[in-house]
């Protein structure tokens, strides 16, 4: 029986919109945030959003264009724009792509990784999850929404996790994993040479409360200039310490803690000093994204 025609791949955009039309979709939020609020008189609340929140998402946007643009003009017609938007209200952050190619799924994780950096150091540590679930964007006037499974999944994912930290979900690693055992090094995992994303076992907490954890794909963050201390005190900053009895904030500061740390000893490694400075010699060629 023939294939119908339009199941044929026959050019390059065949082949990207076949198997990269789904695109990415991340969902962050500030950790201790009621305590931000409750604790600040409303200007001093509008002030730190203007001075630090905002700002650190308009400098991440200002660095993500500044690589779309040296990434176009190195790679001319073999580069897509991932089409990065970053949207914030209240205490959450949604950011997504306008395809689901390796290079977006690369330049969302670098976003992100940059807002958790940032936040941690401006003393409003963030949690999230990068999904690849069904999602559109609705604007019409003034009016912008965003529905679908998309911010659902991600949504449910950041809220179980117990550290500041940001996961990929699951069908994204399995996704790409997959294809690479299928097409071979024509089609490397981007998640598998991503320097910034780290194979973990992730600190979760079950409907009941009870920690566990479960093996999975973390966002590094971490950064040599930080100490535990600044980790430490990024969670109680700007009147966020939570006073608790029953707390399970030193638990999530600790696990942070500890992530920091790996993510460190990893990159501190030969083998991790070797792969990189592989993928620097890599770079400098001729790429196919």
């Amino acid at each position: 029986m023939d294939h119908p025609e339009e199941h044929v791949l026959k050019t390059k955009k065949d082949f990207d919109d076949f198997f990269y039309k789904s695109p990415y979709f991340a969902f962050l939020d500030v950790l201790g945030y009621s305590n931000l609020v409750r604790k600040n008189t409303h200007d001093a609340l509008v002030k730190l959003y203007q001075d630090l929140f905002t700002a650190q998402m308009n400098q991440v946007e200002r660095n993500l264009q500044d690589l779309i643009a040296t990434r176009a003009e190195k790679l001319g017609e073999r580069y897509t724009d991932p089409g990065i938007r970053i949207v914030n209200f209240s205490d959450s952050i949604m950011l997504w792509t306008a395809h689901g190619q390796p290079s977006a799924l690369r330049e969302i994780i670098l976003a992100v990784s940059s807002l958790l950096s940032l936040s941690m150091s401006q003393g409003l540590p963030l949690r999230g999850a990068i999904t690849r679930q069904s999602f559109s964007v609705l604007e019409r006037n003034n009016l912008l929404s965003v529905v679908g499974m998309g911010l659902v999944d991600a949504y449910g994912m950041e809220k179980t996790q117990q550290w500041s930290g940001c996961i990929v979900a699951p069908e994204i690693v399995n996704y790409f994993e997959s294809m690479e055992k299928v097409l071979g090094r024509r089609t490397p995992s981007p998640i598998r040479q991503s320097e910034l994303v780290m194979e973990y076992d992730i600190p979760f907490v079950d409907k009941n409360g009870k920690p566990y954890r479960k093996r999975g794909h973390a966002i590094d963050w971490s950064n040599p200039l930080f100490s535990d201390d600044i980790i430490r005190s990024s969670f109680d900053l700007h009147g966020k310490k939570d006073e608790r009895p029953d707390s399970d904030t030193p638990q999530k500061v600790q696990n942070t803690v500890d992530f920091h740390h790996f993510c460190l000893e990893k990159k501190a490694t030969p083998k991790a000093a070797t792969e990189a400075l592989i993928k620097s010699l890599d770079q400098q060629s001729p790429a196919r994204e």
